[in-house]
């Protein structure tokens, strides 16, 4: 049996291995897992395998220590002290989420065929049918199968390079009409938190205002892990204190939209002062209810605003000089290979090459 430590050492062993392999060999059952479009099938690939590596005599379908059944283990807390860490270490290969193991289909006690309530079900199908098939199979199987995935994850990522063809000038009005075309392709709320995110990095880093900003994972609780939003904004000279909290949304912003977002934010007792929405529009039936609730908030201390992705860039970057034109453009490409959708990568590669 090996402790936490242990395993991460052990993976990082046999990461090297893989890297230095560089197998380009198809592994169809397993490339289609380890590229799954659903992070949590990813995370849960690598944590159920690597945690039986660890500990025998675990179930590879059991999911917390509380399941009534042989093999149980926590493998939220398993994830959290090697999975998360190794992928941050290593270009962030399975996805950026900080709390996989909060989404809904891992929030039970065990992974089975036909889960209820989830998304995807076809690859959740295909990862539990792998467990189901290595549940009872020797160190030396789960070993075997488990280089398979580390072999997977690397061709995953050499597929994932990309070189954005970044320009030298670019005027402000292509700027607004890349960031149109871009955000006008449904994402799941991938590509406007993506951008969003490296907008305010952007503006912080212009008007010295933020001393980090962090975008949370876009399949991430944020209530279930604590976060207040989608994007936290730290202040400048207090990196400790949030200075903005930003929520991301790819619809129409909702009364309930707002309702939940300013509950999050005091829920979770930062001293939050600015609460910023950056969506498309305001739902029209609730907009005079926003505003109401707008003044009740600002009344108690808590500054509300609305606004949408591009409008914000052209407001803030008509008073900045070219070169942050540039890096903005830079940050967007940057974050999207932070987050690894594929098809976002690729649209937004194309219109730097087309713009």
């Amino acid at each position: 049996m090996m402790s936490n430590v242990e395993a991460r050492e052990w993976l990082d062993v046999e990461w090297g291995r893989a890297i230095a392999e560089n197998d380009t060999k198809t592994d169809l059952r397993i490339d289609l897992l380890a590229n799954s479009r659903t992070v949590a099938i990813r995370y849960a690939l690598v944590t159920q395998l690597l945690g039986k590596i660890a500990d025998p005599s675990r179930s590879l379908l059991t999911l917390q220590l509380a399941a009534s059944s042989p093999g149980a283990w926590d493998a939220r807390s398993f994830a959290t002290a090697v999975v998360v860490p190794w992928v941050a270490d290593n270009q962030h290969v399975l996805g950026t989420s900080q709390e996989p193991y909060a989404s809904k289909p891992l929030r039970r006690e065990h992974l089975e065929r036909n889960m209820a309530n989830v998304r995807n079900k076809e690859g959740w199908s295909q990862l539990v049918s792998l467990l189901e098939e290595f549940e009872d199979a020797d160190c030396q199987g789960l070993v075997q199968v488990f280089r398979r995935v580390l072999r997977a994850l690397v061709r995953r990522l050499a597929s994932q390079t990309f070189g954005y063809a970044i320009p030298q000038r670019i005027s402000l009005p292509a700027v607004s009409t890349m960031l149109s075309a871009f955000l006008s392709t449904s994402s799941g709320g991938l590509r406007p938190l993506a951008v969003t995110t490296a907008l305010l990095r952007t503006i912080g880093a212009a008007f010295g205002l933020f001393s980090r900003v962090e975008g949370q994972g876009i399949n991430e609780a944020d209530a279930a892990g604590g976060a207040p939003g989608d994007v936290l904004c730290y202040c400048n000279g207090d990196p400790k204190r949030l200075c903005l909290v930003v929520e991301v949304k790819d619809i129409e912003l909702t009364l309930a939209h707002v309702q939940a977002a300013t509950r999050k934010a005091k829920q979770a007792d930062v001293g939050l002062a600015n609460l910023l929405f950056t969506v498309p529009a305001v739902r029209p039936a609730d907009h005079e209810a926003i505003e109401t609730l707008t003044r009740r908030e600002w009344a108690s201390g808590l500054n509300v605003y609305t606004t949408g992705i591009v409008t914000l860039m052209e407001a803030t970057f008509m008073l900045l000089e070219e070169k942050w034109r540039i890096d903005l453009l830079r940050e967007i490409g940057a974050e999207l290979d932070q987050r690894q959708d594929q098809a976002a990568r690729r649209s937004w590669h194309d219109l730097l090459v087309n713009r």
